[in-house]
């Protein structure tokens, strides 16, 4: 119905209706809005995760950017995980650990593998190779044919072993090394006497400490390419007995083993030594342990 020739009339319920149109359109749109902004449901908080499976501490790492944990990274590497076994067995459960200072300065002391004998280059040598991987301050130390009973020369007699060596390179006070690594044993097999050998290691750590206090000592017990690996039984035994006696850490690559009757051909140099490889070897095998050590 229109008046006065003008636009339709608007009764009065008409504009009820039409109110309660405009209340339901606008209650519509703000159900929809918060839809939108929370799409787990409009009575259910919003989260930070995605829905699924929650990620573990690699996921959140390589999201953030930073570097998987390590226990991730072995976990998912089948070759890490070949790597913590071997590690395992070359060190025994138990083992004192390596608290690494500060700021390390490290003395590798032995025979003639420390010396690098059968490389190609002394350089080339498993305890230098060890040295330039840590990059701290070092000093290498190695003399053939001696040990930690074994004072060197055909009977003996050489008077160079291993607390010798120490208490000379003690008295350069330019260098104070925190951490010693002690390799050897090959020569001390010649004693055939266990209880002074081990005796003889024991006495050797404990000296090494009395040099320089607070230093941390790890011994690297006999290894040799087979089949001259065999003969050292009883070497190893004792030298693993005198670092126990000293508490010191004791990596058994005689045990491992390290070098097999399948590897050595490709590792022996002289029949007594390792070669290029073989030292290359050694070192790769000795950061492994080096590793599972030190925290």
């Amino acid at each position: 119905m229109s008046r006065n020739g003008g636009g339709p009339r608007v009764t009065r319920q008409e504009w009820i209706k039409y109110a309660a149109l405009l209340v339901l359109a606008v209650v519509a749109f703000g159900v929809a809005a918060l839809a939108l902004m929370n799409p787990r449901g409009v009575g259910e908080p919003a989260g930070l995760l995605p829905s699924g499976p929650v990620p573990g501490p690699t996921a959140y790492a390589a999201a953030a950017g930073a570097p998987a944990p390590a226990e991730a990274t072995v976990a998912g590497t089948a070759t890490a995980g070949a790597t913590v076994a071997a590690t395992a067995a070359t060190v025994p459960a138990g083992q004192p650990k390596i608290e690494l200072p500060a700021r390390p300065v490290l003395l590798i002391l032995g025979d003639s593998y420390t010396a690098g004998t059968g490389a190609g280059r002394e350089d080339q040598g498993w305890a230098y190779d060890v040295a330039r991987t840590l990059g701290y301050p070092s000093n290498i130390d190695g003399l053939g044919g001696t040990g930690f009973a074994w004072g060197g020369g055909a009977q003996d007699d050489g008077g160079r072993e291993y607390e010798v060596r120490l208490r000379e390179i003690s008295r350069d006070r330019r260098f104070v090394p925190n951490l010693l690594i002690l390799q050897g044993g090959q020569n001390d097999a010649q004693l055939n006497d266990p209880d002074e050998l081990k005796a003889a290691t024991a006495q050797t750590i404990e000296a090494a400490r009395r040099f320089w206090p607070g230093i941390q000592v790890v011994v690297l017990g006999p290894s040799a390419p087979q089949p001259l690996a065999d003969t050292l039984r009883g070497a190893n035994t004792a030298v693993r007995a005198g670092a126990a006696l000293a508490k010191a850490p004791f990596i058994d690559a005689y045990e491992a083993p390290w070098f097999t009757a399948a590897n050595s051909p490709g590792f022996n140099a002289d029949g007594a030594h390792p070669n290029t490889a073989g030292h290359a070897y050694l070192a790769q095998k000795f950061l492994e342990s080096w590793a599972a050590l030190t925290k």
